[in-house]
């Protein structure tokens, strides 16, 4: 969910590229090392203090490689392959694994209406609906097709310069419910009728992880939803993955803090001492180090 601005990255490409060629004989982690070790100096030679971590998982080797500069409570220190960062929309892989397990057990099915599961929360904790929210074509979306971003929601960054999202990142210590976020996008044009469509939507995202908090029975709402039982087999293999919920500052789970960046801004949010609830929960709450998002990934397509 954290945004990135893009006007440097046709000649970075071109620098991981001749990176990428001049190490070819080298080993992997020798090369991905070096490799970040030219982007990281590159940046700064551009004005920019980067952070950059990579974790490597296959069938015969592991490891995990890191470069550049962390500023750590005013103090500059080296990155190192133990610091944690936010993954943003990465988590969006993590709560479809979530909604599939509960697809493989049949509690839920892909042709489902997402309406069917969210509204018995949706009326419980915030007195609405699909229907009242989104009216009743969004409504009748599918859990496969929101899966699948092509169920029309549209999001809480859509609007011109994404005045909502600025505010949040901004907006210090305050906490943001879900509900702030899904209701915000509810405001804004959808982006199609249902399955007419693929469309980039984190809100789509929050809604799925409300699919996955109406199943598990120790969730009295939706702030209790465990993302790391629900969606990962075995929790002891990625150890430092954290999915935070709203309360406390990002700083206590994050060493590497993030940046948020749009261009319609003017400039960019430092993401280290907000609230846990500007990640918007589902849609991008996972905090840990590469190598472990490197192991979820393994683990859930690799070895197959």
């Amino acid at each position: 969910r954290l945004k990135h601005s893009a006007s440097t990255l046709p000649s970075l490409a071109m620098k991981v590229l001749s990176t990428l060629a001049i190490a070819a004989s080298a080993s992997l982690q020798s090369t991905y090392q070096r490799l970040l070790d030219d982007i990281t100096a590159w940046a700064k030679t551009n004005g920019d203090e980067v952070a950059i971590q990579i974790g490597w998982v296959s069938g015969n080797e592991t490891f995990s490689v890191a470069s550049g500069q962390v500023t750590d409570r005013q103090s500059r220190r080296p990155a190192t392959p133990d610091d944690t960062f936010l993954y943003g929309s990465g988590t969006k892989p993590v709560t479809a694994a979530a909604v599939m397990r509960l697809v493989d057990t049949g509690a839920v099915g892909l042709n489902d209406t997402l309406a069917q599961h969210v509204d018995p929360l949706l009326r419980r904790d915030n007195g609405t609906s699909m229907v009242g929210l989104f009216g009743s074509t969004l409504a009748k979306a599918t859990v496969g097709q929101v899966l699948r971003m092509a169920g029309g929601t549209p999001d809480f960054e859509d609007a011109g310069a994404d005045p909502f999202d600025r505010q949040v990142f901004e907006g210090g210590d305050k906490e943001w419910p879900v509900y702030s976020f899904i209701r915000y996008a509810a405001t804004q044009p959808p982006l199609c009728d249902p399955g007419q469509c693929t469309g980039y939507s984190s809100a789509a995202y929050e809604l799925l992880g409300l699919v996955v908090a109406a199943h598990q029975p120790s969730v009295a709402t939706y702030t209790d939803l465990n993302l790391t039982t629900a969606a990962l087999p075995d929790p002891t293999r990625m150890p430092s993955l954290q999915f935070l919920g709203q309360h406390g500052p990002l700083s206590q789970a994050l060493t590497a803090p993030g940046w948020a960046v749009n261009p319609l801004w003017g400039s960019g949010v430092v993401v280290q001492n907000q609230t846990a609830s500007i990640l918007g929960w589902t849609c991008g709450n996972m905090v840990g180090r590469a190598q472990d998002v490197a192991q979820f990934f393994w683990d859930l397509l690799g070895p197959s």
